[in-house]
């Protein structure tokens, strides 16, 4: 059975097939899934910007576009980058199949697969509160103009899009349902390519943290021999091949250094989009905060907004949970082989748990295009500067 069929890794595949960056589809789907989506991309785009020339003297207006359009430059940020660095994804895909090698008993298999339902059940969480608060936006102008239907009103209901548009050759008021569904329907897909390339990010920590995990538990249960006092002396040990305790610990380095292999080729992979991602949501948490404050005049616009807010305040603490996570279970090695029977060891294994002992004292990171390290402090630092930027939006404005 191919390993990408099971649960913890089907729901990765089928959003890593959306967006055409699947490494083992036909690069025919891939074309033509990446053309649909650039093309639902730019149709999206025009209209926003078209908007926000015509009605440049429009403070308001403008402050309403900053919001979809830096949303547009996460967007840009993190698909190219998956293209980009499509041969370093299909590489870590590749020692994914290769990685289920390493768990040697039904134990180990177990303590892998635990991580691997966390990453499903976080990416599960994390999809669907992002998708409910984008349905909550692009409903948002929609909604007073049904209930006005509904109720027979009278009144007049300004027609809206969901973020601010201006189409030229077309009648705006004549074709509202049909315009404001095509742009609903763009809004929903550019979200959701940036929320399945985030989700492919989780599978790929969860599962080297499940390598550490693994490397961590077969340290800790080193097999016991049947003449423990026979340990110490060098004779029964002259020879690696018949000494199992030093088997044992090379099994676990070699493992240990794939495993860090994996984490320094996600670095790799990842890093610059974390910075541009980075820098584009502090000031996109702000703008957001002072639409929250100034341009909430009823409750179904109040809700979107804060819906809006913690969407990104969850996009971005994910990806430095993701990353303080790996740098935690990275740092576990040292702490299990402390807690391991080492000093039951042969003289020769006990050698090698001290080379493996000073290389975890060096945790793994990941960076924000190698400047800052992406982790629960620094999300707590990055907090403070995203209400600096309101601050400065409020006094602006």
């Amino acid at each position: 059975m191919d390993i990408y069929e099971r649960p913890y890794y089907k729901i990765s595949k089928n959003f890593a097939s959306f967006i055409g960056r699947w490494p083992y589809q036909s690069r025919l789907h891939s074309f033509m899934f990446g053309s649909v989506l650039w093309t639902l991309f730019i149709i999206q785009v025009i209209p926003q910007i078209i908007a926000a020339v015509v009605n440049s003297d429009d403070k308001e207006l403008l402050l309403e576009s900053l919001t979809p359009f830096i949303t547009d430059l996460v967007y840009i940020a993190k698909y190219l980058n998956t293209i980009k660095k499509a041969k370093m994804m299909r590489t870590l895909f590749e020692k994914i199949k290769e990685d289920w090698k390493i768990p040697k008993n039904n134990d180990e298999k177990l303590v892998l697969e635990s991580h691997l339902k966390m990453g499903r059940y976080l990416s599960i969480g994390y999809t669907g509160f992002l998708n409910v608060g984008i349905f909550i936006y692009i409903t948002d102008p929609v909604l007073p103009i049904i209930v006005n239907i509904i109720s027979k009103s009278n009144d007049s209901v300004p027609l809206k899009f969901c973020v601010p548009m201006q189409f030229i050759i077309f009648d705006e008021e004549k074709y509202y349902w049909l315009l404001s569904s095509f742009s609903n329907i763009c809004v929903f897909v550019i979200v959701n390519v940036i929320i399945c390339c985030d989700v492919i990010f989780i599978t790929f920590v969860q599962h080297v943290c499940g390598i550490f995990a693994v490397v961590g538990f077969r340290l800790e249960h080193s097999p016991r021999d049947t003449n423990p006092h026979d340990l110490l002396g060098e004779t029964r040990f002259s020879m690696n091949s018949q000494d199992i305790y030093y088997k044992h610990f090379v099994s676990c380095i070699r493992d240990h250094r794939r495993a860090l292999e994996f984490a320094e080729l996600l670095e790799s992979t990842f890093t610059i989009s974390f910075g541009i991602v980075v820098g584009l949501n502090l000031p996109l948490m702000s703008i957001t905060g002072v639409q929250l404050l100034t341009q909430s005049d009823s409750m179904a616009t109040t809700v979107k907004y804060i819906m809006f807010t913690g969407g990104q305040i969850l996009h971005l603490f994910f990806d430095c949970y993701m990353s303080q996570k790996l740098t935690d279970m990275s740092s576990q090695i040292q702490h299990s082989i402390a807690r391991a029977n080492w000093y039951e060891n042969s003289a020769k294994s006990r050698k090698l748990l001290i080379l493996m002992t000073l290389r975890s004292q060096v945790p793994c990171k990941l960076t924000a295009g190698k400047v800052m390290e992406l982790s629960i402090e620094n999300f707590g630092m990055m907090m403070k500067t995203a209400g600096s930027y309101f601050t400065v939006f409020l006094s602006m404005r």
